[in-house]
């Protein structure tokens, strides 16, 4: 996780360091009435340790003493009260196609004889396209976090490290995604389509357009994750696996916290 990420979808961020600096754990959070909770950013599926000389369970009691709510998530079975998650990925090799259900050939197909697809630049327009399509479906998606997603896209591009694909309909974009590249990985950050070309097949033709596109180069596609059934089922159309990850989380916020958290619900 980089730095200039952490930066994107999170107002707090600090780590967890070893003696020599050369592991770190990192930690997005909030402190609201001078309660400080370590919760997972939106936006990041999980947070893992960089480096190699590191003791989980010995940062867990440093965690308490800082943060009265810890909620993250990592791959790393840990000791200690967790619920399983699952996220989705495939192999890129060069017979990625053949795994693909026979549904998704279909709108493959469908799609590929109504739209083209180009690497381009074009953030703002796929922000347009969650904001009309998309955010009234998710509540954590609040213009606050809309910004956030599209700062996060922004420093991505700018480092080359991420870039979007858009479908057009002659020179019109009617759904578009963003992917994270990073080492040997390719990871779809987040994408939108207009409610036609949804029906048309645009975002399967988007995901085996950005398959084909990333193969060479990379051997991994990840699809960010999701425990939502028909999301998952989506992503295993292409012939995705499920990876299983932990989601930790330890309450020991003050009861009048807690008492207030429910009064504003």
């Amino acid at each position: 996780m980089y730095s200039w990420y952490l930066d994107a979808v999170s107002d707090n961020w600090g780590g967890v360091v070893h003696d020599n600096y050369s592991t770190l754990f990192p930690a997005t959070y909030s402190n609201k009435f001078r309660v400080k909770q370590f919760n997972q950013a939106l936006f990041t599926r999980e947070f893992e340790v960089v480096g190699a000389d590191f003791k989980f369970e010995e940062c867990i009691p440093l965690l308490k003493s800082q943060f009265k709510k810890i909620q993250f998530r990592s791959s790393r079975g840990l000791n200690i009260a967790n619920t399983e998650r699952v996220h989705q990925i495939i192999h890129l090799d060069d017979e990625f196609d053949c795994n693909y259900s026979t549904n998704a050939k279909r709108l493959i197909k469908k799609s590929n004889k109504n739209y083209t697809y180009r690497i381009v630049k074009c953030i703002d327009e796929l922000i347009e396209l969650v904001e009309q399509n998309v955010a009234h479906k998710i509540k954590e998606f609040t213009p606050d976090n809309i910004a956030k997603l599209k700062e996060l896209m922004n420093c991505a591009a700018s480092k080359n490290k991420g870039e979007t694909i858009a479908v057009f309909e002659n020179e019109t974009i009617v759904a578009a995604g963003f992917f994270l590249k990073d080492k040997s990985t390719v990871t779809y950050l987040k994408g939108a389509s207009i409610d036609i070309a949804k029906k048309n097949g645009a975002m399967f033709g988007l995901m085996n357009y950005a398959f084909s596109s990333y193969n060479t180069d990379y051997s991994i596609f990840d699809f960010g994750g999701s425990n939502i059934e028909s999301v998952a089922n989506f992503y295993k159309k292409f012939g995705a696996k499920d990876k299983i990850y932990y989601e930790y989380t330890i309450n020991d916020l003050p009861l009048w916290f807690k008492l207030l958290k429910k009064f504003k619900k």
